[in-house]
């Protein structure tokens, strides 16, 4: 029998491949959770945290990805927060994904700021996640974190914007509130809020 012939793949044809699985992989299983969501709600094991602190590890954790967007991360974090009662696992995935967005919607170069503030209704913190990119035309803002919407400004990146969506439904089961504050060519700033312990 004759060998079987082989066959040469460029690495960066293997690179390309393995990378859009990643990507499939990652929209099947915010398609699977955005299903769950919707059938049994967001399951919290809430508990009282400094969201600080939980801004502060994020920011160790990203800092070496910064430089792969050519990007600066500062934190502005009041020194005042009182402590929040929330699922910390649950609200990293929330900042997480705003701070990802952040990154990936906008051209390399862009600066990231991450706050904590006492919000304006009482007996909340808001936490807000800001950049200075391309901004959102302020006609999305409204349907951004709707399950299936994402801004024209952002369609470079692939994706069905699930992750705004489940950000608000984690925020939601917290007792808080979610938005954006943005305009083109001004950048944007997510903002959440979550209930003051006790």
């Amino acid at each position: 029998a004759s060998e079987p012939s082989k066959l040469w793949v460029p690495t960066t044809v293997l690179q390309r491949m393995d990378s859009s699985c990643d990507r499939q992989l990652h929209l099947i299983n915010s398609l699977v959770e955005a299903n769950e969501v919707e059938m049994w709600g967001v399951t919290l094991q809430p508990q009282v945290m400094a969201v600080n602190t939980l801004l502060k590890e994020l920011a160790d954790t990203w800092e070496p990805i910064l430089p792969d967007y050519q990007a600066s991360l500062d934190c502005q974090l009041s020194s005042d927060a009182p402590l929040v009662k929330a699922d910390p696992s649950q609200i990293w995935r929330v900042l997480e994904n705003l701070l990802a967005n952040a990154l990936k919607h906008n051209p390399p170069g862009v600066h990231v700021t991450l706050t904590t503030a006492i919000a304006t209704t009482p007996g909340y913190v808001r936490c807000a996640v800001a950049d200075d990119g391309v901004g959102i035309d302020p006609s999305q803002t409204a349907s951004l974190f709707e399950r299936y919407r994402r801004g024209t400004s952002i369609s470079r990146v692939r994706g069905l914007g699930l992750g705004l969506y489940l950000c608000r439904q984690i925020v939601i089961a917290h007792g808080g509130e979610i938005g954006v504050e943005t305009s083109l060519g001004h950048g944007a700033e997510f903002w959440f809020t979550l209930p003051i312990a006790g």
